[in-house]
């Protein structure tokens, strides 16, 4: 997973392609690699407006990531799918993330096993992370968006991680929470001069990437401030 919320607008392909890694890079190589089961991008362009491209297993086939890789962004949110199990039927385009719903684009890291807790809904469990929480997160606050990550792990107790990347059009959030494989299972941000990227590992060959850590919620505002927020004590998530 790939995020990058930036003041000045820059090229999609400066991190989905160029970085060292890179998006490409961290699907073909990077922890438990590959991750070739659907690929997906998000992006807010200079004058404020979103796009999506989401493709199946075939997109990764080739060393390249398809799509309007020239265009500008400001915001990006990025995926490279490696299904579970559990899911693993579910490989088209149509799965692949970021998913979008009711105004919140979502990527997600790891499997939830008791995801009907949530109540009754299709798709897979990212999916279905999305619905549940478009319905809790309201108002579209921090605060309140606080509210309903503790309810969620409050709800469901059998996942391998809640890995998190979220945006609501303007502001960045990711959550860090597993319960199993601590090396697997990562979240780093660096936050640049002009940028705050947030990525499963370290995105680019710059220096200056730290890793989240377990039970913590990273808040990026469009002026680049953030907030780090510990929701949860790592032995009770």
């Amino acid at each position: 997973m790939l995020a990058v919320l930036s003041a000045k607008p820059f090229p999609i392909r400066k991190w989905l392609l160029d970085a060292n890694p890179g998006l490409l890079g961290l699907s073909l190589w990077g922890k438990n690699a590959p991750h070739r089961d659907g690929l997906g991008y998000a992006f807010r362009d200079p004058e404020g407006r979103w796009h999506l491209f989401r493709f199946g297993p075939k997109a990764l086939a080739e060393a390249d990531i398809p799509g309007p890789l020239d265009r500008e962004a400001t915001v990006l949110l990025a995926h490279a799918r490696k299904s579970s199990p559990e899911y693993a039927k579910f490989r088209g385009g149509l799965y692949a993330h970021p998913f979008f719903y009711d105004g919140v684009f979502l990527c997600h890291n790891g499997t939830v096993r008791d995801i009907e807790h949530l109540g009754f809904a299709h798709g897979t469990d990212s999916q279905r992370l999305l619905f549940w929480l478009c319905r809790e997160w309201k108002p579209r606050t921090p605060e309140r968006l606080e509210d309903c990550l503790r309810k969620l792990l409050q709800s469901i107790s059998d996942f391998s991680a809640l890995n998190l990347l979220l945006s609501d059009g303007e502001n960045l959030y990711a959550l860090c929470a597993f319960r199993t494989n601590p090396e697997y299972f990562t979240l780093w941000f660096r936050k640049g001069e002009d940028l705050v990227a947030v990525a499963s590992e370290p995105a680019d060959a710059e220096g200056g990437w730290s890793p989240m850590e377990n039970g913590e919620l990273l808040a990026i505002r469009p002026d680049l401030s953030l907030s780090r927020l510990h929701l949860f004590h790592p032995q009770k998530v």
